[in-house]
């Protein structure tokens, strides 16, 4: 078949003069092509620009500045880092947390794959958050990070395989386990704080998850040996060969701590597909 009689879309990406416009051909329709360019998510943006050179200029007016990795955190009170990986290049900056200010001010730097705050207070990572397209990033760090509740939510994208929200309480009414689950559809491994208040394997085991859990670790662990709902949440939301690891809050009894012990101890020689840790005493 001669595919030279048939006619190939063509899309022109913005208005030239007729001397130095730049064609582009693709298999689909050029309506289909226009209504991408114009509707398309934020994570479908993404798969564009790393599959169509031509596109990547309109994708970064479209979106601002692009960087893989962005890690931001406080070594004492004086002296801050500031890391940033783009395209296998890295770059490192030491200075206040006014860091922020060099961001471009008319576009937020758009993040694609992993972002770690350590040891930030609130108001440093809210301000961090209003400059950030998190919109594709893969991986979240939140480490001795202080965080509002509105700024976490914002945070969960669809995108997130890995959560770590480590050394910090749950906040007063957030029962932040059972909302990552409801929200990350693509969640694989996550680092959270149990809420002694909120938080119960009878709910966590009720969300509907496509997605199965190859690590979950939940510290400050703080509740009454519930065999029936933990062997229950176990084969409901863990992928085989997955570990569950349990992390004590301070305080719990030891009766307690070695009642799951026994369960752990119990599953682990009937089942391969899942090992429950031992239990660790966490000290806050």
């Amino acid at each position: 078949m001669d595919s030279s009689k048939f006619p190939v879309p063509e899309v022109l990406l913005k208005e030239s003069s007729p001397l130095t416009f730049t064609k582009q051909y693709y298999s689909l329709p050029s309506p289909i092509i226009k209504y991408m360019l114009e509707n398309a998510s934020a994570i479908n943006y993404f798969k564009l620009f790393q599959t169509c050179k031509i596109l990547q200029k309109f994708i970064q007016e479209k979106y601002g500045p692009q960087i893989d990795v962005l890690e931001v955190g406080n070594f004492n009170h004086d002296s801050y880092f500031f890391t940033i990986h783009a395209r296998n290049k890295e770059i490192k900056i030491r200075g206040s947390s006014e860091i922020y200010n060099k961001f471009p001010k008319n576009q937020k730097l758009w993040l694609r794959k992993r972002l770690m705050f350590k040891n930030l207070s609130k108001k440093v990572t809210s301000t961090y958050f209003e400059k950030l397209n998190f919109s594709t990033v893969k991986e979240v760090y939140l480490l001795y990070t202080n965080i509002s509740i509105e700024d976490y939510k914002k945070l969960l994208v669809t995108s997130i395989e890995v959560i770590y929200f480590y050394r910090m309480a749950a906040a007063e009414g957030f029962d932040i386990i059972s909302y990552t689950l409801k929200h990350l559809p693509n969640l694989k491994s996550f680092t959270l704080p149990w809420n002694p208040n909120l938080t119960t394997f009878d709910e966590l085991t009720a969300i509907k998850r496509s997605c199965k859990l190859k690590k979950a670790e939940i510290y400050l662990f703080d509740a009454d040996f519930d065999k029936k709902n933990l062997s229950e949440f176990i084969p409901e939301h863990m992928a085989p060969e997955a570990t569950l690891c349990l992390r004590f809050a301070y305080g719990v009894p030891k009766t307690v701590k070695q009642k799951y012990q026994n369960f752990a101890n119990e599953f682990n020689k009937i089942s391969n597909k899942v090992i429950l840790k031992s239990a660790r005493i966490f000290f806050e």
